[in-house]
């Protein structure tokens, strides 16, 4: 009983079985009479409508939510990057002392000599 159910609601819930129906129905139409015709029509009005609002709500999505969404994360993205570099240039008009930087103890990287050895290398 409960695996029918399942079934049934995994049947339901599967969008390729009423797509796959549109393809019936319009076989069905091609060979249809005008009152067969008017009978699918009334029949499957909902489906159509349905589907047309399912479209409508892809094309909604991709030319305006997406887009909206991208743009706004970009913005925010920018206002923190431009807040950021504000706030380190206002530190360091007003104590002085660069704010963050990699050389912590104020060591020019010129300064420092590496003394290394080919042998010490090798082993």
């Amino acid at each position: 009983m409960l695996k029918n159910i399942l079934e049934y609601i995994s049947y339901l819930l599967k969008p390729s079985t009423y797509l796959g129906g549109m393809d019936y129905v319009m076989s069905v139409w091609r060979g249809a009479d005008s009152r067969e015709k008017i009978i699918l029509l009334l029949v499957f009005a909902p489906m159509f409508i349905a589907m047309c609002g399912l479209l409508m709500s892809v094309v909604y999505f991709i030319l305006f939510v997406l887009p909206l969404f991208l743009f706004r994360m970009l913005g925010w993205g920018f206002l923190t990057a431009l807040f950021g570099l504000a706030g380190k240039f206002g530190y360091k008009y007003f104590t002085g002392r660069e704010f963050g930087s990699s050389n912590s103890n104020n060591i020019d990287p010129k300064d420092v000599i590496i003394d290394v050895k080919f042998e010490d290398i090798k082993k």
